[in-house]
């Protein structure tokens, strides 16, 4: 695991080593700490002589104690000096690691393929961005300063005792092998446990999301008490789960304070004896026993962490299981940049498919020169859409060559494959913004005069201008605020803000009325005056202003032409035509016989 978070403890380093070297501090202060007690029994209170390395300290009772009395003071202070800065270096270390974390895991979530986020739930990834990280980031700030101070204390403290007695000391050590073994068990037990709590929770956020996403839906039709008990279910799940980790702290715990007390109470035991016979002083035994007692402090301290340990652990699993999926668009080494080109498209045998079952488009051919205003059309599932996605690689074919300016798309750098290009969605979708801040998204540096500019070129400023507040009208998530309309006007003018050399335009006009359908095709072309366009419909009469239609269907290009020539052709387009003509005849006159 610390193998990929390994890059970002490098720029903290200076960081963790103050917070080891106050640890050791720490440490050291611990080991120190049961001394002076040692000396006020044998010394002050039984009156035996100190050691020769002792020999310049006080010797009357009095000052003596009032030496060690100061010196356990001084100790105390360092210790809780030592402690502070421990705390405060190894946890602001590791929050700018968990930072960082959080950094890299969002830019590798961007960085994957169309394949990716169609397959992975939105809940789950913002579970794993939120609770995991923060699970991970918990056990970071909490645990990890406590197991270096007290994993130092320990092998001191082990390593005091046996100086000390280490006859002792394997009294005291002898259940330690029992606790290792339980640690492990619990540990893993532990891990497990909050595992599946945390893939409960992700599935409780992906349902949370779903709803709250859709809530005019549920609403309409009367879903709430559905979807309440769904989440509540998604919920319980890990509710459930968190209480047997719960379980399995709670057996742990005791079971450590039970060797720790069967322990002290051999060391006891056998003291005593060795005190009544001569072999043993008080003072040693209170030693002894402080140390004891210390090293068993941070044994039952780390055990309460077992939970915290264990739900990070479980968490990093499943941050490293995102980091490990590599589905990005691939991108050569050697990829070549691209400045500002013609527009000059081409697909050469390209053929695509979902799966080797599944396949929609059959060796396409089909060259767009610069400037040309292409238009896609067929029945749902022709291939149009899939088609138009290959151009910025969303999708790559699974055979056959996509070519911009005679440069292969697959070999040319990405970043400047994607400048090249603007795109209008079928669903718009407009960001927490102002409308001029929405319209200039992607574009650095632009000011509110640019956007006010180029809507009044596109003939969509008075649009725009009778939104509650203009251009500075404030848009809510996913622009709910707006119709679907407005969101489209917003959408095109953003796509020409851009001014790159290809415009693609996915369904522009659908489920939109005849007066705005009209508005939006005529900045549709404005929009297309210049670049490279393609453009995927299903309302054939509006496409008069293209220079030239490709007619699919079941992923294989029938017929190309401009609208005059397909229609004067009369086959599978014209058909097409006089189908919707007819269509929308039938509905006009039932609509004229309602009224």
């Amino acid at each position: 695991m610390f193998q990929y978070f390994r890059p970002h403890v490098r720029p903290v380093r200076g960081l963790l080593s103050a917070g080891l070297l106050a640890s050791v501090m720490s440490a050291v202060m611990q080991w120190i700490a049961p001394w002076p007690l040692k000396y006020i029994f044998d010394s002050v209170i039984s009156h035996k002589p100190l050691p020769s390395w002792m020999s310049g300290l006080p010797t009357s009772a009095n000052s003596l104690l009032w030496f060690m009395v100061a010196v356990m003071a001084v100790v105390a202070g360092l210790l809780a000096l030592s402690d502070y800065f421990s705390t405060r270096f190894v946890a602001t270390a590791g929050q700018r690691v968990i930072f960082a974390i959080r950094g890299q895991l969002f830019r590798h979530i961007e960085a994957q393929g169309t394949g990716f986020h169609q397959r992975r739930r939105v809940g789950d990834l913002l579970a794993r961005l939120g609770g995991d990280v923060q699970a991970i980031q918990s056990a970071v700030v909490t645990a990890l300063p406590t197991l270096v101070r007290n994993v130092l204390t320990l092998v001191g403290m082990i390593a005091i005792m046996f100086v000390v007695d280490w006859r002792f000391s394997l009294l005291a050590l002898v259940l330690v092998p029992v606790l290792g073994f339980a640690s492990r068990y619990y540990l893993n037990k532990i891990k497990s446990i909050q595992r599946r709590a945390r893939q409960a929770d992700g599935e409780a956020s992906s349902v949370a999301q779903e709803v709250l996403t859709s809530m005019t839906v549920v609403q309409a039709f009367g879903a709430e008490d559905v979807e309440a008990k769904r989440y509540e279910e998604a919920t319980g799940r890990g509710l459930e789960e968190n209480r047997l980790a719960i379980v399995a702290q709670s057996q742990f715990t005791p079971l450590v304070t039970l060797a720790m007390t069967m322990s002290t109470v051999v060391v006891i035991y056998f003291g005593v004896r060795s005190i009544n016979s001569g072999q043993l002083s008080a003072g040693d035994l209170l030693v002894f026993m402080a140390y004891l007692r210390g090293m068993f402090s941070p044994i039952r301290q780390l055990s309460k962490l077992a939970g915290v340990v264990g739900r990070a652990h479980a968490a990093a699993d499943r941050v490293i299981e995102i980091l490990n999926t590599h589905e990005e668009v691939f991108v050569a080494p050697d990829a070549a940049h691209l400045h500002r080109t013609r527009g000059v498209l081409t697909f050469r045998n390209v053929s695509f498919g979902y799966d080797e079952d599944t396949t929609v488009l059959f060796g396409v051919d089909l060259e767009i020169p610069a400037g040309t205003r292409q238009a896609l059309v067929g029945l749902t599932g022709s291939g149009k859409s899939t088609l138009l996605r290959m151009i910025p690689r969303f999708l790559d074919p699974t055979s056959g060559v996509v070519t911009l300016d005679g440069a292969n798309i697959a070999q040319a750098n990405l970043t400047d494959l994607r400048r090249q290009i603007a795109y209008v969605p079928q669903e718009p979708y407009l960001f927490r913004a102002t409308v001029w801040e929405n319209i200039l998204y992607g574009r650095e540096g632009g000011e509110r005069a640019t956007a006010i500019d180029v809507a009044r070129r596109a003939g969509l400023h008075e649009v725009i201008e009778s939104f509650p507040q203009g251009y500075d009208t404030m848009i809510g998530e996913r622009g709910l605020a707006l119709s679907g309309g407005q969101r489209q006007c917003v959408s095109i003018t953003r796509a020409m803000v851009r001014q790159a050399p290809v415009l693609l335009l996915d369904e522009p006009t659908v489920g939109l009325d005849a007066e705005l359908e009209s508005l939006i095709m005529a900045a549709l072309e404005i929009a297309a005056d210049g670049p490279t366009t393609i453009i995927v419909s299903h309302q054939l009469a509006g496409l008069r202003w293209v220079d030239q239609i490709a007619v699919l269907s079941e992923g294989r290009i029938l017929e190309t032409g401009s609208h005059a020539e397909l229609v004067a052709n009369r086959s599978v387009f014209w058909s097409l035509s006089e189908l919707q003509s007819a269509h929308l005849h039938e509905r006009d006159v039932d609509e004229s016989v309602s009224l």
